[in-house]
């Protein structure tokens, strides 16, 4: 009769008594890489501090006419003149050749309220 088992190095049979002496304390015989392998990896949120900025876009097109009206309602007297709305006769605005609105006027408080009820026609993101 010959012996057919094998032969073990000194390292796997430390590797075997590890593994019986974790199963007896009920725990499984995974190694280090194995649990490494379960882990899931996540994202944590960054402080407000090093949250980069972004330049603001602005979504939708609304046409110079809704706008007229927009400011109609809220009591603005609005006239289209060679294709700028001027607005109580001190804020202008007009589309330039890319297609934005462009503002121009005094900086007063109509200039502003007209500017807030523009910004409204959009979404801003």
């Amino acid at each position: 009769a010959t012996d057919t088992s094998a032969i073990l190095e000194e390292g796997e049979v430390q590797e075997m008594e590890e593994e019986e002496e974790q199963k007896k304390k009920g725990k499984s015989a995974k190694s280090a890489t194995e649990e490494s392998r379960e882990t899931v990896p996540t994202l944590e949120a960054l402080p407000i501090s090093q949250i980069p900025g972004h330049e603001a876009v602005f979504i939708n097109k609304p046409r110079l006419s809704d706008i007229k009206q927009v400011l109609q309602k809220e009591g603005i007297q609005a006239e289209f003149s060679g294709g700028v709305l001027i607005c109580n006769n001190v804020v202008a605005l007009k589309r330039n050749e890319s297609g934005r609105i462009g503002m121009e006027g005094c900086i007063c408080e109509d200039y502003y309220k007209v500017r807030k009820l523009l910004y409204e026609q959009y979404a801003i993101v």
